[in-house]
């Protein structure tokens, strides 16, 4: 082969290279492209599965946390609900015994007992009366009064006694 032959295929060659290299550079730069992206993406993954095992990690942490502060408050709660019953039965007992100190030793039906009696003595006079007894018809009438006197003391102190939820019933 002459030379300017081989200068000619050296050219054609060149310029053959000249038109393919821009297509092997697109090329390569395509796979370099899509490795490094299948690169970032799986990078990004890895990432993703390290906070989401974090996210984990924290939030068995919190469920643990949440778990204690619960049992707390049950045992919180429990404590204060057996205070406040105890506190209850004390105000109950101070209740009791204010009202034993306060109440009266009488009810309404010892006054209705009285009245009776009165009215009793009153017959028991009349009738001493009508028998011409009269130092005995003097004596029954001067009970009646005085059990009278009694029954409106007794019923002026109910009377003026506020009546509680302890001794309505029995004022009653």
């Amino acid at each position: 082969m002459q030379p300017h032959q081989y200068a000619l295929a050296a050219g054609i060659l060149w310029l053959l290279t000249l038109i393919v290299l821009p297509c092997l550079f697109a090329k390569a730069r395509c796979r370099a492209y899509e490795r490094g992206f299948a690169d970032g993406k799986l990078a990004h993954q890895h990432t993703l599965k390290l906070q989401l095992q974090e996210a984990r990690r924290d939030q068995e942490v919190l469920r643990a946390e949440l778990e204690d502060t619960q049992r707390n408050c049950a045992q919180q709660l429990d404590a204060r609900k057996a205070r406040i019953a105890a506190l209850k039965a004390c105000i109950a007992e101070l209740e009791a015994r204010i009202m034993s100190y306060t109440g009266l030793a009488v009810t309404r039906a010892d006054h209705d007992k009285l009245v009776v009696a009165a009215d009793t003595l009153r017959l028991a006079q009349r009738t001493l009366t009508a028998l011409k007894s009269e130092p005995q018809a003097a004596r029954a009438g001067a009970q009646a009064e005085a059990i009278d006197d009694l029954a409106k003391r007794v019923h002026a102190q109910l009377r003026a006694t506020p009546a509680s939820a302890a001794t309505a019933g029995a004022a009653a």
